[in-house]
């Protein structure tokens, strides 16, 4: 698969139960063999197709990013990214969020992946917290995921929070400090972007 370049388009792509779920057009600002980051631009609209299990962030009528935009910082294999999140006009750094989701899979249109709900909040004061664990575990119970899918999740959970504890996260720090390209327009989806082959 090929290696984007700063600037190009990218299509984080979630797939649940074999179809595409929601997608939200990135911009690509690194692509190397043991790193890949993507920016949701501010305004970006998501996609959502139809599907069983209706997304959260459609069921509440979100349509597009607000705010800052959100860096996100991948290794391959890892099953979270790292998002970067700042509040205000002055973009001032609040905190890191391990979003736990499947090992990114590279398309030609960018990655397919799947959020896996439970996340973990790294606030600048210090210390962490974990998100949504109650949501996470009551989409076990309805069938989103399975068992052991499902244990493998907090699996990952754990190790996230031994790796916290020990200090010993593995992200440059310098990625709080990071500002997007100003000449970067919101990027919109392409036709047919759901009917494209999974990974």
């Amino acid at each position: 698969m090929g290696i984007f370049q700063p600037g190009d388009v990218a299509l984080r792509r979630e797939v649940l139960w074999g179809r595409p779920w929601a997608v939200t057009p990135t911009r690509v600002v690194v692509d190397e063999p043991d790193l890949l980051v993507l920016f949701t631009v501010p305004g970006t609209r998501f996609g959502f197709p139809e599907h069983p299990w209706r997304h959260g962030w459609q069921a509440s009528g979100s349509t597009h990013w607000r705010g800052n935009g959100k860096l996100q910082v991948h290794r391959p294999g890892d099953a979270y990214s790292v998002d970067v999140y700042w509040e205000g006009e002055d973009r001032r750094f609040r905190g890191w969020y391990l979003n736990l989701q499947d090992p990114f899979r590279r398309t030609p249109l960018g990655i397919d992946t799947l959020d896996h709900e439970l996340d973990y909040w790294l606030p600048v004061e210090g210390g962490w917290v974990d998100k949504d664990r109650v949501e996470f575990e009551e989409q076990v119970v309805a069938g989103k995921y399975g068992a052991e899918q499902a244990e493998s999740i907090r699996a990952v959970g754990r190790s996230i929070e031994a790796m916290v504890e020990a200090g010993a996260t593995w992200w440059d720090p310098d990625w709080a400090k990071w500002e997007p390209d100003p000449s970067w327009p919101v990027p919109e989806l392409p036709d047919g972007w759901a009917d494209y082959p999974l990974s």
